[in-house]
């Protein structure tokens, strides 16, 4: 694995783990991409409705960027339905992004 795809699942993880594992949207529990629910035959991961997926609160399409600010994760089936809507609400508060932000490690030099 690079280095970068090792920052990405690690900050990922991070914000998982910040979340208490729950779905930033509906709240439900959520698995998390090589902790749980792997196929073991084909290496792939299942495509489960409560499977952790990124998702941008102002959608990419409307303006929003990649920042952690403007990102939580939420379970599959919530980032199936939302699509490109922007979120009404949230269970994170602004502060808890900021907090999350601020928790993650910048990005490893050489």
């Amino acid at each position: 694995m690079s280095k970068l795809a090792k920052y990405k699942h690690g900050r990922k993880r991070r914000a998982f783990e910040l979340q208490g594992g729950q779905c930033g949207i509906c709240g439900t529990a959520m698995v998390f991409p090589g902790l749980h629910n792997k196929d073991r035959k084909r290496g792939k991961f299942q495509k489960v409705d409560n499977l952790a997926t990124w998702d941008h609160i102002k959608p990419a399409s409307q303006g929003g960027n990649g920042r952690l600010e403007n990102l939580h994760l939420v379970c599959f089936a919530c980032n199936q339905k939302r699509r490109n809507k922007k979120a009404k609400t949230t269970w994170l508060s602004v502060e808890a992004r900021l907090k999350r932000a601020t928790a993650v490690d910048p990005l490893p030099q050489g």
